[in-house]
């Protein structure tokens, strides 16, 4: 994928967290049951599920040949919810400076491509807060990478 497109890409999820909100506020129900992926791989052989919900699931495992995580970076609304949150929250994915090897192993193994081993704080709204590059997953230097508050080191 290239990259000025992925950057683009990845704010389409934003739309489709405003069109959820909407629709969901105009009809009263959840509509976007219809059209999750997931709700259609975990409940396919119900007769709940419905075509376009099953033609995304279809769509989502294709690309994923191509591009990790395409649902989650390109139209999940909940990882939109995410990206937002991960701007206020309290707790976050920090890196110690002083004890950080810059290998980039955080940042190879984060689904999302996150350049974590450039960052002192990982505010990025693409960040679905998996733990993939903390020290307990991949860093080999232990509390270098973690998730915590402010004040830990």
């Amino acid at each position: 994928m290239p990259e000025k497109l992925d950057k683009i890409l990845r704010y389409t999820r934003y739309l489709v967290l405003a069109w959820v909100l909407y629709m969901t506020a105009i009809t009263g129900k959840l509509i976007f049951a219809e059209y999750d992926p997931y709700f259609a791989l975990f409940n396919f052989w119900t007769s709940e599920v419905a075509i376009i919900g099953l033609l995304i699931m279809i769509v989502t495992l294709a690309l994923s040949f191509f591009v990790e995580r395409p649902w989650c970076k390109y139209a999940c609304p909940y990882g939109a919810v995410l990206g937002l949150t991960n701007l206020i929250r309290i707790f976050g994915i920090r890196r110690n400076e002083n004890t950080c090897k810059a290998d980039g192993a955080c940042s190879i193994l984060c689904p999302m491509n996150i350049p974590v081993d450039s960052k002192t704080v990982v505010r990025d709204h693409q960040c679905i807060s998996c733990l993939e590059c903390t020290s307990e997953a991949v860093c080999p230097v232990a509390r270098t990478v973690v998730f915590a508050t402010r004040g830990v080191k």
